[in-house]
């Protein structure tokens, strides 16, 4: 059974690939807004996420679901890995996506992510969305709520990819939702009436992308201080 989570993956990684395939040469060296990565550093990521969103892990496990979609960003960026306790999270993926990158072209970077979204789509269509996993560094969860977490991802960077090539930041309507929907479980209670946010400025503030006005932190009060919300 198809989940609402994984048709929203599909959609916005289709319209990733629409962007990327608009990008040329020069466009891939462009600084983009996630501190120390390049257009196509953010490529070569989401490839990798793909490629590691399906197969071994994604493999059943005994026990029950012990995260939601929400409770998987409780993780701290920061913090070691419990299978690499010399680096943190951000360094290993750091390393891992330079490693990826490989000295690859824009055109053999554009054709291992049309791949690698096609592979995935097909071995999600293998896994029931109740099937329990462990990722490395996370709890036990649901394979839906998994996948809705790469929403997320794969979200915010087609909007970071289009923010940095002047491309507009792109995001599915499927996937607004889901992401929205994250963020107000990080967020844990009800935004004021009166911040008069719609679901883009939510989303990038949500999510480091914009920071916060001083009348908003004045509206917030002491939900400002849960800005952002993932990091």
């Amino acid at each position: 059974m198809r989940s609402l989570e994984a048709a929203a993956l599909e959609a916005q990684c289709r319209e990733l690939v629409a962007l990327v395939g608009e990008l040329d040469g020069a466009d891939f060296d462009k600084a983009t807004r996630c501190p120390g990565w390049t257009v196509k550093e953010l490529v070569a990521h989401c490839e990798n996420m793909l490629v590691r969103l399906v197969g071994e892990n994604a493999k059943a496990v005994d026990g029950s679901p012990e995260i939601d979609r929400a409770g998987y960003y409780s993780y701290d960026p920061d913090g070691p890995r419990e299978d690499e306790p010399d680096k943190t999270f951000s360094e290993s993926i750091k390393q891992r996506v330079i490693d990826e990158v490989g000295g690859r072209s824009p055109d053999e970077l554009k054709r291992s992510l049309e791949d690698s979204i096609e592979g995935a789509i097909a071995g999600m269509r293998d896994i029931e969305p109740d099937r329990v996993i462990k990722r490395t560094g996370h709890p036990k969860m649901r394979f839906d709520e998994f996948v809705a977490t790469r929403v997320l991802e794969f979200g915010v960077h087609t909007m970071d990819v289009g923010h940095a090539t002047l491309r507009g930041e792109r995001i599915v309507p499927e996937a607004v939702p889901v992401v929205v929907g994250i963020l107000n479980g990080r967020l844990d209670a009800e935004l004021p009436k009166g911040m008069g946010w719609d679901a883009r400025t939510f989303i990038l503030t949500g999510t480091g992308r914009r920071h916060l006005e001083p009348n908003e932190r004045f509206a917030l009060g002491t939900l400002a201080s849960k800005f952002p919300l993932l990091r």
